[in-house]
């Protein structure tokens, strides 16, 4: 929070020290025009997830010399939860964490915060070789309250730092209240090198990059194990905009590194495939349609990140690498401008193995619908029930149902 803090007061430092240079030629912001503007270089626009910040929501600041624009940008959220079944987690429901059999037992529990509150700055610079563009984007939804979204420098097709992995697949999400996405989803955020070609083949978008992940072990209690990264992960994503909607196809080689507290190296390489659509049904509505699997990719699987997935080891220090695959089918209505719905279902499914525990995870499924509504310009609620079910190895089940009630304004 205190980073926070200082970074806001520096830049307001910052701008009224350039804006008291000279008089003469201070900013206006009511003034200026769209043409003033440095934000024509389409290649600083990286895509956008559901209920981001819009493009021209923020403070734009352009310097008296029109050679920099800062935008700062912000959005105060408050998301409002009901469960049935006491979560620890209430900005992500995950099938993962749904009790199963005896311990299905409801409590049910209110909760409300505000650790999706964002807030940001961009810089673009005009240089005579092209622009420089960095954003820096954060929320409070950190294991210490403060979180890193976006941090990162690109120029002309180069990008370096940390925003959506090329294997994410963003802008097929529909909306939900529960910022993770629904329960298959591919999206995640990595620290990156990324390369990118415009329309190079019969015109769709093409990208590679470099990513930095930790492999996600799950290790027996008898082991110890230090895991790291040996080789970066490598990714590749094409895209391309249709009349009738939008495809992304996308993939990662994930190299997974770990030692053994009986120095044995492990590396072992994994694969992953991801595809995503959406698409216009009426010109009232529309399809949002993902699937992705592959082998040590539950790192990048909603609901599976975090639970040792990527590589489980046998008691014999054997590594195995699960397939998962997940994916989900929505439709949306737009009711009328500023009022729409969705309807959501989606899957998620791991690889079982022998020597896997009768509770271990196998399948998880949810249905979600939402209503968003823009009730004032740059504000929106939303409200969202979701009913999902866990299935474990030994085929016990289990069910949950939450209620999401979102508000945020973003300026």
């Amino acid at each position: 929070m205190r980073i926070v803090l200082w970074i806001f007061i520096i830049c307001l430092l910052g701008t009224n020290a350039v804006l008291a240079q000279d008089e003469q030629v201070a900013v206006n912001l009511q003034n200026i025009s769209p043409a003033d503007t440095l934000r024509k270089d389409t290649t600083s626009k990286v895509e956008d997830a559901p209920l981001d910040i819009a493009q021209n929501r923020g403070i734009f600041i352009l310097s008296p010399d029109k050679q920099m624009e800062m935008r700062i940008i912000g959005s105060i959220r408050m998301l409002i939860v009901f469960d049935e079944m006491n979560f620890s987690n209430k900005n992500f429901f995950r099938t993962y964490d749904i009790p199963t059999g005896v311990n299905n037992d409801p409590l049910p529990n209110y909760y409300n915060g505000l650790d999706q509150t964002r807030m940001g700055f961009e810089v673009t610079r005009k240089t005579s070789a092209g622009n420089l563009f960095a954003r820096i984007e954060t929320d409070f939804a950190g294991v210490n309250g403060f979180r890193i979204r976006h941090a990162y420098g690109q120029y002309k097709n180069f990008l370096v730092g940390q925003t959506w992995s090329l294997f994410s697949q963003v802008a097929a999400l529909p909306a939900t209240a529960d910022f993770s996405g629904p329960s298959g989803s591919v999206r995640s955020r990595t620290p990156q090198l990324r390369y990118s070609l415009p329309k190079p083949i019969h015109g769709m978008n093409i990208s590679l990059g470099l990513e930095y992940l930790i492999p996600d072990l799950s290790i027996p209690d008898s082991l110890t194990i230090q895991t790291f990264q040996l080789i970066p992960n490598i990714t590749g994503k094409a895209d391309k905009n249709f009349q009738w909607g939008y495809l992304q196809v996308s993939g990662i080689i994930p190299m997974l590194s770990a030692r053994t507290d009986s120095n044995k190296l492990i590396v072992r390489p994994g694969w992953g495939l991801a595809s995503s659509s959406y698409g216009n049904i009426t010109s009232n509505s529309k399809w949002h349609i993902q699937i992705a699997g592959g082998q040590a990719i539950s790192s990048f699987l909603k609901d599976l990140n975090d639970n040792g997935l990527d590589v489980i080891l046998d008691q014999d220090e054997n590594p195995h690498v699960p397939f998962s695959w997940g994916g989900y089918l929505g439709y949306e209505y737009l009711w009328y401008e500023g009022l729409s719905s969705n309807v959501i279902y989606s899957i998620v499914q791991t690889e079982e193995f022998e020597f896997n525990p009768d509770n271990a995870f196998r399948r998880g499924t949810t249905w979600r619908a939402n209503t968003f509504w823009d009730f004032i310009e740059g504000a929106k609620l939303g409200a969202e029930i979701i009913y999902g079910r866990r299935v474990d190895h030994n085929h016990v089940k289990g069910n949950a149902v939450r209620f999401n009630l979102l508000f945020y304004y973003d300026f």
